[in-house]
């Protein structure tokens, strides 16, 4: 038995269409209820989707309208016209509201340091509102296009976002300065949702072409078509538990998943693996005795990458996660020929 110490490609496009949906604009996955939520920017309504696919309401009667979608830790902040509301993921109660005096927020995403960020569309504005104090200030402003999408980049410790308009721009706005620069001049129209993946591949939709793209992570690369034949494709959301890019298309109220599955695969698995103990504390043992490992992934309940472990090929080994912090992880176990095989929960105890 082996011991580590813890310190894709797209297969499958289909396109759902649910009655429930209205005006879907945004997407986003709560990953401890596993479940995606969707706002409906036509009648005040944020609607959720189980790992079954089932669409049934969420939250109703929100005004003004919401569009985009941030879950941020047991919350969902909604951009509603010129306000930003927050709904308890439990209770679907509301919790939260911070009136901007804004035009009409659209794209919202957060940093590491507990802050939402927004756009202004028609202000060409960025807000930065700090989630626990709920001040909020200008933090970008004089924007030469409309802002729509935008994500947080680590790596960069700034904000990528995407533009409206003709020969629509990919821009960073620096988070140590607020300084905003151009990263890419594009040949679309209208661009609305950016996602990112964990490995720093960024992917955008463009209303002109009713298409999907992807960049490398520092968009030297030329972009690749990943979808097509969508209806106003707007703010997407990259599920990297189970590597699918989620997209609303709010010109004919369906959803359309790219990649690997349609639905969570935290319920699919080889009965004959086995994880345990679990809850754990220290060492926790994986064992397939009917298909060889080669890799396991670690990924925490935002379905964000933590680390990655090449195999030998093994039947089984054991993981040290004496040095996590205590809390609800993922594990993704991959074969010899590098098919994703299973997704499993995991406690790490204290």
């Amino acid at each position: 038995m082996k011991k580590l110490s813890l310190f894709s490609s797209f297969l499958v496009l289909s396109s759902l269409c649910f009655a429930q949906l209205n005006g879907p604009e945004s997407i986003d996955y709560d990953a401890a209820n596993n479940r995606y939520l969707i706002s409906n920017k036509n009648n005040g309504k944020i609607m959720q989707r189980s790992a079954g696919g089932t669409i049934s309401q969420f939250v109703g009667g929100i005004s003004p309208n919401p569009y985009g979608l941030e879950v941020v830790g047991n919350t969902v902040y909604a951009c509603c016209s010129g306000m930003v509301l927050g709904f308890d993921l439990t209770t679907g109660l509301q919790v939260f509201s911070v009136n901007l005096g804004a035009s009409f927020l659209n794209g919202i995403t957060h940093d590491n340091s507990g802050n939402l960020f927004v756009t202004d569309f028609t202000a060409k504005k960025i807000f930065r509102i700090n989630i626990a104090t709920q001040t909020f200030n200008v933090f970008a402003q004089n924007l030469t296009q409309s802002p729509n999408g935008i994500i947080f980049d680590e790596p960069s410790n700034s904000l990528v976002f995407v533009n409206w308009g003709s020969a629509a721009k990919i821009k960073r706005c620096s988070l140590t300065d607020s300084s905003v620069t151009t990263i890419l001049t594009t040949s679309y129209t209208n661009l609305d949702g950016i996602a990112r993946k964990a490995n720093g591949d960024f992917y955008i939709c463009a209303w002109g072409t009713s298409s999907v793209y992807k960049y490398n992570n520092d968009f030297t690369s030329t972009s690749t078509l990943v979808g097509s034949g969508l209806s106003s494709p707007a703010d997407m959301y990259y599920n990297n538990l189970t590597d699918t890019l989620a997209i609303p298309n709010s010109g004919n109220n369906t959803l359309t998943f790219i990649g690997q599955s349609t639905a969570s695969l935290i319920d699919q698995y080889d009965i004959e693996l086995s994880v345990y103990p679990n809850p754990s504390a220290n060492l926790l043992t994986i064992t397939s005795p009917s298909r060889k490992l080669s890799r396991i992934e670690l990924i925490d309940v935002n379905g964000t990458l933590l680390t990655n472990h090449p195999l030998e090929n093994v039947n089984s080994v054991q993981l040290n996660v004496e040095s996590i912090g205590k809390g609800q992880y993922y594990l993704r176990l991959y074969d010899l020929e590098q098919a994703l095989i299973s997704t499993r929960l995991f406690i790490k105890a204290n």
